[in-house]
């Protein structure tokens, strides 16, 4: 209890995510960008996973640099993403209002490319509340410090200057990635959230209204 900064995820903890219909929409216009032969749904599968592994075989596979077919997957990400705020098809969380209660700096770490998170903090007018944000960059060396990696989550720290931070996500990998830089977590499981029953966050909640009680 008590901490000196709060970061956040991004997708289902501040913004609804997007559906398996858009990663899928996402994974198939990169596929045709490349007037490849049509995908099939494990490479859909595959390529919606966002590994890196699994973006360098099927690379190799259809004969394409790597950095190019994550080129091209960043820029659908991007454009599709945007495309459903603007025509409010995902929003913010209503519970997002309880972090003006928070008297603390807060961070932003998430899986998505920079410039999306730099889109949707423009879009709700939320640039000003956050200290510092990283994205994840889909590029080869990008995609290989996803969480569980806690790469950008320790930049984040250093730039809040403090290890006493928690770090709060909805997903395993989030909780991994807390555990990995050494920091506490919060487990953000909302009614329709599904998360690994084996993970160990330091603390669980079903809404964003809980964090003032952890927090202060």
């Amino acid at each position: 209890m008590g901490y000196d900064a709060v970061i956040f995820d991004n997708d289902g903890v501040l913004v609804e995510p997007p559906t398996r219909a858009t990663v899928r929409r996402v994974a198939e216009a990169t596929f045709h960008s490349f007037d490849l032969r049509r995908p099939t749904p494990d490479d859909l599968r595959q390529l919606g996973a966002h590994n890196v592994e699994t973006i360098r075989q099927l690379a190799t596979q259809y004969d394409i640099q790597p950095i190019r077919f994550c080129q091209k997957l960043t820029d659908y990400i991007e454009s599709e993403q945007q495309r459903e705020f603007r025509q409010g098809i995902r929003s913010l969380y209503d519970d997002v209002t309880a972090l003006f209660e928070l008297d603390r700096p807060f961070g932003l770490v998430s899986d998505n490319p920079p410039k999306v998170l730099s889109y949707i903090l423009r879009f709700f007018g939320l640039e000003e509340y956050f200290s510092t944000v990283y994205g994840c960059p889909f590029t080869p060396e990008g995609l290989s410090r996803r969480k569980p990696n806690p790469y950008y989550l320790n930049a984040a720290l250093a730039d809040l200057g403090t290890q006493n931070a928690v770090y709060i996500g909805d997903r395993a990998c989030d909780i991994a990635a807390a555990e990995n830089a050494g920091i506490d977590s919060v487990l953000l499981a909302r009614e329709d959230a599904s998360v690994d029953a084996d993970v160990t966050p330091t603390y669980e909640i079903d809404s964003l209204r809980a964090l003032p009680t952890i927090v202060s």
